[in-house]
């Protein structure tokens, strides 16, 4: 998609994020989660990659954790900022794929939800993201990754568009118009918003893994899979399974594996 760049997502959804996605993902299993690792790791704190809005970000420091988050939006961050307990994140534009951090603390947990590793166009990139991850994870420290599980195909298959209605009201009409490519592994979209006062377009790029791709991603990054689960609250992780919740930790870790 010619001139999408990482803040682009959060830039043009911001406005709307809140009331769209409100209700995305679990919040309150996530927290439960993100929190039940902190204590395992002994405590510290923790960093959201692309915080957005706050939606994960503010429950968790409400909850007592010392959370950072980072995003490559301001406008999003701006949105975390306002919100009430929105003061107790320590909020960072930046780009996900190079982390803007000088000198921060070893985090007990960096998580990565709702496909947010996906947002970074290029494996390339996930790849640098997750590096610099596990330089940053303390020594009982945990990446927490929740992504969804792409659909069986093969890279030679054609590209599938598709345009369907997200939202049909008196006022408002918004309609998801995409586009999958086996071949370059991607997804481009656009929300497009009709209203009386005119149209609004809000573009949206992904670029997926399996879930052993990403495993390997965080391999030759020094990290290896403890858990993986088909949701927040523990599922089991099946071949049905359209989630996973991975957990990974720096290589070394005596911890087994659980599915």
């Amino acid at each position: 998609m010619d001139g999408y760049q990482a803040s682009t997502y959060g830039d043009r959804f911001a406005d709307v994020y809140d009331d769209w996605y409100a209700g995305v993902s679990d919040v309150d299993a996530t927290v439960g989660r993100v929190v039940a690792l902190v204590d395992r790791a002994g405590g510290g704190p923790v960093l959201e990659l692309g915080g957005g809005s706050g939606r994960l970000a503010v429950p968790l420091a409400a909850r007592g954790l010392d959370t950072w988050a980072v995003d490559a939006s301001a406008a999003m961050l701006g949105r975390l900022r306002s919100k009430p307990g929105g003061e107790g994140v320590r909020a960072v534009v930046g780009d996900m794929s190079e982390l803007p951090f000088a000198a921060v603390p070893r985090f007990a947990v960096v998580l990565c939800a709702f496909n947010t590793l996906f947002n970074l166009t290029t494996t390339s990139a996930q790849r640098r993201c997750l590096q610099q991850v596990a330089g940053m994870l303390a020594a009982g420290g945990h990446l927490v990754v929740e992504a969804f599980v792409p659909p069986p195909g093969d890279e030679r298959d054609s590209a599938v568009s598709a345009v369907e209605p997200r939202h049909i009201g008196l006022d408002e009409v918004v309609l998801s118009v995409s586009r999958v490519d086996p071949a370059t592994r991607t997804v481009t979209g656009q929300h497009v918003q009709i209203t009386e006062r005119g149209i609004r377009l809000r573009p949206w790029m992904l670029h997926y893994a399996t879930p052993e791709e990403l495993d390997a991603l965080a391999a030759d990054a020094g990290m290896r899979l403890l858990e993986r689960h088909a949701g927040w609250r523990g599922e089991p992780f099946t071949g049905e399974a359209s989630v996973h919740v991975s957990t990974y930790a720096r290589g070394g870790s005596d911890q087994r594996l659980r599915r």
